[in-house]
């Protein structure tokens, strides 16, 4: 696992890191759980993207904090999600 030390990156918002934070609570989520993010194949509807709350870390994983809620993205799935924005609106 690394923090983020690369020019690759996603963006977490205010609002998103919120919302994060209440569905980790309303799912009672393990304390130092954290969201992940991954993108699979999806055959001919192009990729699948999957968000889940995990507490444990894989070597191929990128940390991303704001403001101590921490979401997490495995290498081959940063690689399409760079630049990506991760954000929450009612």
């Amino acid at each position: 696992m690394s923090e983020v030390t690369s020019e690759r990156q996603i963006i977490i918002t205010d609002s998103a890191a919120r919302r994060i934070t209440a569905l980790k609570a309303q799912e009672a989520a393990e304390e130092g759980a954290f969201l992940r993010i991954a993108v699979s194949g999806g055959g001919c509807s192009g990729f699948q993207y999957g968000l889940t709350f995990d507490n444990e870390t894989n070597a191929d994983d990128i940390v991303f904090d704001h403001g101590g809620v921490r979401v997490v993205v495995d290498d081959v799935s940063l690689d399409l999600l760079n630049g990506a924005e991760v954000d929450f609106v009612e």
